[in-house]
């Protein structure tokens, strides 16, 4: 596995093209593709990136696979003056099971004193509860999304 990031990959056609064929397998994606496609993706979510985890065994059109991914930006699904935030994460289903998610994670984490030096954590919003608890988030509070439906605010603690 290779973990990248989509603005400096060689290939981002590929990257696109496989989001393309993702786009029904998680609601969220269609919009992450357009905003990738149509490039859109910082006036939308501002500075950050999306990173992705790529199979390099597996192939996809003869390109690597994705794996799993998720942004890493100033702005996720939530109007709010919090930064930074990790957002759209997926895994493959072919890939579920296995913490992948976990080495992205990390990664942001290592990267956030850098990239956000002014921040004291690192955000998540979801629906999901007991699943980011696994990578030391903690829920912080309940929140309404652009779409003003509920979902729940994490937070991990930037180390510094």
């Amino acid at each position: 596995m290779i973990l990248t990031d989509f603005y400096s990959y060689s290939d981002q056609n590929s990257i696109l093209s496989q989001l393309d064929k993702l786009q029904t397998a998680w609601e969220a994606i269609p919009l992450l593709y357009s905003l990738l496609k149509e490039d859109k993706f910082h006036s939308t979510l501002g500075n950050g990136t999306l990173m992705l985890l790529l199979d390099e065994e597996k192939l996809t059109d003869g390109k690597p696979t994705i794996a799993a991914f998720a942004t890493f930006c100033d702005v996720d699904e939530v109007d709010s003056p919090l930064r930074p935030w990790i957002g759209f994460v997926f895994t493959s289903p072919d890939y579920r099971g296995r913490h992948l998610m976990g080495q992205i994670i990390e990664f942001c984490m290592s990267e956030a004193p850098k990239r956000y030096p002014d921040s004291d954590y690192v955000y998540i919003s979801t629906a999901e509860t007991g699943l980011y608890e696994k990578y030391g988030f903690e829920f912080f509070q309940n929140l309404t999304s652009r779409w003003n439906g509920q979902t729940r605010g994490y937070r991990r603690k930037i180390q510094k």
